[in-house]
């Protein structure tokens, strides 16, 4: 099997780094929208009304805030 040029390992690297690069940022987007997919997954799949729905995840948001807050101050 031929060995990779020096030049084609950076080419490789680069390719994955713009890989990763994307995936962390589609985490972060889902990660900043997950309220709002919480919200729309309650809804559509499971018939929530929109004022439980949101509700839930406030108290969801809430809840993770105060633990937060706790362990840092732990």
């Amino acid at each position: 099997m031929k060995q990779p040029t020096a030049r084609r390992l950076r080419s490789l690297r680069l390719e994955a780094l713009a890989r990763d690069d994307r995936a962390v940022a589609e985490l972060n987007a889902r990660i900043s929208n997950s309220p709002d997919y919480l919200v729309e997954e309650l809804m559509n799949t499971h018939g929530w009304p929109a004022h439980e729905a949101l509700c839930a995840v406030q108290q969801l948001q809430e809840k993770a805030l105060r633990n937060t807050t706790e362990q840092a101050a732990a």
